[in-house]
This record gives structure tokens, C-alpha cells and sequence, in this order.
């Protein structure tokens, strides 16, 4: 898969949320794109394949979530990421072994699989 195909949906996607790029952006346009293309690097270079294609929905609700974690548990848990730590995260999470996954950037925002990846990384 060519990167660019992935790199304009990131682009539409993110100027459908947030809009025009703004200094003082707490997330960028560009901070958003690179966290996609160290993602899809690394899905090469462990399974010696493209990254599968996602939807323009499935782009979207990465770009929105990308910033931030949450649950509905009684305690409401809610971390900020920073783009730093995307790096650290992703390749801790290639270095799991999951059962019968396919290790779609999908799965690694899906659930805990993010926040277990911090307890196990930064904290």
C-alpha cells in the first residue's frame, strides 16, 4: 500500500474534526500523519506486509482518540497521550503475542490494549 493513500485519508479525516490546523493545536495535523507512518512501518517490517486498508470512518475514530483514553469503569480512568509516547507504545505492542489478531492499528486503539501498553512502557 502506498503510504500517500493513507496519508490524504489522515488529512481529510483530521480537517473533517478539527478543521484548519491552528498554532497551539494540542494534536497536529502533522504529529497525527507520523504516528500513522511509524505504525504502518512497523506493521511492514514485523509481518513483511502492507498494513490492511481502513476505512475513512475507521481513520476517523483513530484520529479522535489518538489524544486520549478513557473507560466506563466506576473510576472513570482517563490518561492523556502526548505523541512521544506513541513510538514507546507501538513498539510494545508488536513485541505481544496475541491470539488470533491480525495487529490492525484498529486493534492496537481498540479496548485496554493502549493504557496496558503505558502501565508497561512509561509508568
Amino acid at each position: 500500500m502506498d503510504f500517500d493513500i493513507v496519508k490524504r485519508q489522515v488529512v481529510i479525516e483530521y480537517l473533517k474534526l478539527f478543521g484548519n490546523p491552528k498554532e497551539g493545536d494540542t494534536w497536529s495535523l502533522w504529529e497525527c500523519i507520523e504516528i500513522f507512518r511509524y505504525y504502518y512501518e512497523r506493521y511492514y517490517k514485523v509481518f513483511g506486509v502492507e498494513h490492511p486498508h481502513l476505512s475513512s470512518k475507521s481513520i476517523s475514530t483513530i484520529i479522535s482518540n489518538l489524544p486520549y483514553f478513557s473507560t466506563d469503569t466506576p473510576h472513570n480512568a482517563e490518561y492523556d497521550f502526548t505523541p512521544d509516547e506513541y513510538p514507546i507504545m507501538i513498539d510494545a505492542y508488536f513485541s505481544q503475542d496475541f491470539k488470533n489478531c491480525n495487529y490492525s492499528i484498529s486493534h492496537f486503539m481498540s479496548g485496554d490494549i493502549r493504557m496496558l501498553r503505558v502501565y508497561e512502557c512509561i509508568y
